[in-house]
């Protein structure tokens, strides 16, 4: 029997999930990163993912152009929505819809940078971090491996994103080599 899929219909419970991964983020999302971190195995409807953030502006979210594209970052309003109700959202569809918004912020940060590595932690409720950690092919420019990495607190966090930017070469041949 095939486990029932849990999804998120209603447009104010997506208004707070949107605010939840900004917040949890702790950077601003662009409207193409939230559909595509959203579509992870369909947990939000694409039509009322659009509703929500067509209407979010002004109360619980920034909405900015840059860059050619739509930005969203949290209000206040937007930051207490996050705090408030961001616990009263499916457990599992948060967990998922965080370790998702990490890799897809990482991949683009990395885009950006034209980096052959991209690091970026991020701070969870209970005190730990998640450790997103892209790494790119020198030769073809795609993703090689990316890895999400819990860490006890901030300051481990820390250290693994600082060990791991001294020599990205080093920590890509390191990886190549153990998955020989």
């Amino acid at each position: 029997m095939e486990t029932p899929r849990i999804r998120i219909e209603n447009i104010d419970e997506i208004k707070v999930l949107v605010c939840h991964l900004i917040y949890s983020l702790g950077c601003p999302l662009t409207k193409n990163q939230l559909i595509e971190i959203t579509s992870l195995e369909e947990a939000v409807n694409y039509f009322n993912l659009i509703a929500a953030l067509d209407n979010i502006g002004d109360r619980l979210c920034i909405v900015e152009e840059a860059d050619g594209e739509t930005v969203y970052s949290n209000t206040k309003l937007g930051v207490k929505a996050a705090r408030e109700l961001g616990d009263t959202l499916p457990a599992s569809v948060k967990e998922k819809m965080f370790d998702e918004a990490v890799k897809v912020y990482t991949r683009d940060a990395m885009k950006k940078k034209g980096a052959l590595l991209a690091v970026r932690y991020v701070n969870n409720a209970n005190g730990s971090c998640t450790v997103g950690i892209t790494v790119k092919d020198e030769e073809t420019g795609r993703q090689k491996y990316y890895l999400s990495i819990s860490a006890e607190n901030p300051e481990r966090a820390e250290q693994i994103k600082n060990k791991v930017s001294q020599d990205p070469k080093a920590f890509s041949k390191y990886l190549d080599e153990y998955f020989a």
